[in-house]
């Protein structure tokens, strides 16, 4: 009798727990989520990250819809105003998200062949540039991708700040520029727009790989130090159980199908913590300082 007790209990237990599971499915695929970029190429950042959003869709159940907007302060607003709950953000735009959208990041990719998420702000000039090094630079025409950008804004700023040039300086620059993207930036010098671009490593490797241009038209006569990742941001109005289940299937992804990111094809994502962007905080509150003296 106590057997076959047990065994009906279990029977029941089953019933319950696949009910349960069966309604959390459910209640999966009922959640809606968008997913904002930040513009930092022409050609599609959004397209970069469908392999990885399609496996997030597969292992939560989650419905999410790619957004791509034309600028970075649009796409803060987006998540501000609960237009967007998933977001790419370069690290400067993230800290801004963080401060005035209840964003938190939570994954930054690493790129096939590299040992770590970071990567660099380049200098770059024609290949038949007078320009040799960063020094050079002064009284030349700069470009850089946007404002807010942190590659192509943010830590040039800082690079030329070391050697005491500022973009805001009349003197020190002939001219200085928003492209409105990496690859603005990077075709303005080759085309002969400017003498000098500020961007984006990662932009500059994949422009590089697929044609956009030849490693023989052009030199990098700078390369910063490393630079905090640009972070997939969620926001912390979502319930913990969303976004635990986000970051958990981001971390996952890469054991279920090829994935991709800021540069093209990631290795993997891993995690990351809103205090990784306190460096960035710190810059960015320098560069206000110095601004008003």
């Amino acid at each position: 009798m106590k057997i076959k007790y047990s065994i009906k209990v279990l029977a029941i237990n089953l019933v319950l727990l696949s009910f349960i599971y069966a309604t959390n499915i459910a209640k999966a695929k009922n959640i809606n989520l968008n997913m904002v970029f930040v513009p930092a190429s022409e050609k599609g950042d959004e397209n970069d990250y469908i392999t990885l959003i399609k496996i997030l869709e597969k292992l939560t159940g989650f419905s999410i819809k790619p957004i791509k907007v034309t600028d970075y302060n649009a796409a803060v607003e987006a998540m501000r105003a609960g237009r967007v709950q998933i977001a790419w953000y370069g690290g400067k735009t993230y800290i801004q998200a963080a401060k005035l959208a209840h964003a938190e990041a939570f994954a930054a990719g690493i790129r096939k062949g590299e040992k770590d998420a970071t990567y660099f702000t380049y200098f770059v000039v024609r290949s038949d540039s007078r320009l040799k090094v960063l020094n050079d630079v002064r009284g030349k025409i700069l470009s850089m991708n946007n404002i807010g950008s942190t590659s192509g804004d943010l830590i040039p700023q800082v690079e030329l700040s070391k050697i005491g040039l500022f973009t805001r300086n009349k003197k020190h620059f002939k001219k200085v520029f928003y492209a409105g993207s990496h690859d603005a930036c990077l075709l303005g010098v080759i085309n002969g727009h400017s003498d000098v671009c500020g961007m984006s490593s990662r932009n500059f490797d994949v422009r590089l790989a697929d044609g956009t241009f030849k490693r023989s038209q052009v030199r990098i006569i700078h390369t910063s130090t490393p630079v905090p990742p640009p972070p997939l941001a969620y926001s912390k109005k979502l319930p913990q159980s969303v976004r635990d289940a986000i970051k958990n299937a981001t971390l996952e992804a890469h054991k279920h199908g090829k994935i991709g990111g800021y540069g093209g094809e990631m290795q993997r994502y891993v995690e990351v913590k809103d205090s990784d962007y306190d460096l960035l905080r710190d810059i960015d509150r320098l560069l206000r300082a110095t601004k008003k003296l």
